[in-house]
This record gives structure tokens, sequence and C-alpha cells, in this order.
């Protein structure tokens, strides 16, 4: 059985184990999946980057702070997005974003970390 391009459709000539007929075609396919995988991730990039904008203004030079959830909203601030999640020793959550740590003190309030 004749094995077929994972890019154009043609038939591949040589080793067994190719995937492609050419270097031109292997790297338009490779580079249409990154293009693919930009596209999707995008949009959470910029929600990440704004989340830590808004963070970086009202912290300024503070390591820590505590803000209404309000404020933060109307700052353009999404809690949904986030780049990880840290149990302190106490076992209580931290939500990160980049270089800052959030949790949610009380229903109202937010205390904010800026990580070292």
């Amino acid at each position: 059985m004749k094995k077929q391009c994972l890019s154009c459709g043609q038939e591949i000539q040589g080793r067994s184990d190719k995937r492609f007929c050419s270097v031109v075609c292997k790297n338009a396919y490779n580079n249409d999946q990154r293009r693919q995988t930009k596209l999707v991730t995008a949009e959470i990039d910029a929600f990440l980057h704004r989340n830590r904008e808004v963070l970086t203004l009202l912290m300024g030079d503070t390591k820590k702070a505590t803000f209404d959830r309000l404020i933060l909203q109307r700052a353009g601030f999404k809690f949904e997005y986030l780049t990880g999640i840290y149990f302190n020793k106490e076992g209580k959550m931290y939500h990160i974003i980049y270089d800052f740590a959030w949790m949610d003190f009380s229903d109202q309030s937010v205390l904010v970390v800026r990580k070292k």
C-alpha cells in the first residue's frame, strides 16, 4: 500500500516512515498547524495579558493588596482566565496569572500577591 503526503496528497516515494513528499510540503503542513493553534489561543492570551495588566496597574509597587471584586471586574479583569493554581501549606487556593497570584478573601474582596 502506497502512502500519501499529509500536505498535498501525492504518493510518497522512499522510506516507509515518510509522511511528506518534500520539505516544502512538510513546512507547509507544520506552518498550517502552528497557524491554527495561534488563532485558537490568541483570544485567551489577550485575556491573560489584560488580567496581568489590570493587576500591574492596581498593585503598583506593592507586594500584597486587597481589592473589591467589583473594582477588578470594572477594570476588565476576567476571573476565569489564569495560568495556574497553587495551594499553600494551609490548603488555601491561589489563582496564578504569570507573576501574580490572587485568592478569594471573602465574597466581595480578593487578596492579590505579587510573586518574587
